[in-house]
This record gives C-alpha cells, sequence and structure tokens, in this order.
C-alpha cells in the first residue's frame, strides 16, 4: 500500500443550495470509495493564524495566506496509482468550482532515518 493525499482549492463561492448539494454527493463518493475497501482521513483547514519567511537573515510575518483557497487534504492509502488516480477524478468536488490534485506522500521521519 502506498499513501496519498487529495489537496483541494477552491476557485469560487457556492451558493448555499450548491454547499447542501456538495453535502450530499461527497456523501455518496465516500461510500462508493469506502466500498472500495479504502479508508479516508479527512482533514479541514482553518484561517492562517500566521504566515512567515526569511528575507535575509531576518524572520518576516506576513497577513493572510500565501494560498486562501487551499481548504481541505483527504488522506488515504491505495494499492495502486490508477486507484488514487480514480478516487482523486471522481470527487465532486470538482463540480462544484475545486480543483483536486493527488500525491503520493512519506513520513518526513522515514526519510530522516535511512
Amino acid at each position: 500500500m502506498k499513501r496519498y493525499v487529495l489537496i483541494f482549492h477552491s476557485t469560487r463561492t457556492l451558493s448555499p443550495e450548491e454547499v447542501k448539494q456538495r453535502g450530499v454527493d461527497i456523501a455518496a463518493w465516500v461510500k462508493q470509495v469506502t466500498d472500495m475497501g479504502v479508508t479516508l482521513d479527512p482533514r479541514s483547514l482553518e484561517e492562517t493564524l500566521a504566515n512567515f519567511s526569511e528575507d535575509g537573515n531576518q524572520i518576516v510575518s506576513r497577513e493572510g495566506s500565501s494560498d486562501p483557497t487551499f481548504r481541505n487534504l483527504v488522506f488515504f492509502d491505495s494499492p495502486s496509482r490508477e486507484q488514487a488516480v480514480t478516487i482523486a477524478r471522481t470527487h465532486p468536488g470538482l463540480r462544484y468550482g475545486a480543483t483536486v490534485e493527488v500525491r503520493e506522500w512519506t513520513s518526513p521521519r522515514r526519510t530522516a532515518s535511512k
């Protein structure tokens, strides 16, 4: 099994009706994915608390998020890259103005222990 993450960026504001229907559509998608034997581990991000970078030898703070559209992550394990891509391709958020990116990921702890 390999580990994957779906990364969601919103591209527009949804109407109240769209928000309601999106919830219904996502629930159906979750059932479809779990019926494949895949367990989803979603995370929603709140507003950015702080945004830091280095400028010369100083750490500087900037207002707001560097990407205010970045809102959600869904982690999951999949036996194949093809299945991971299918899971991303079928996410209903695509019909509601979201972009969905799928990436394989590894733990930095695993990399550091090598």
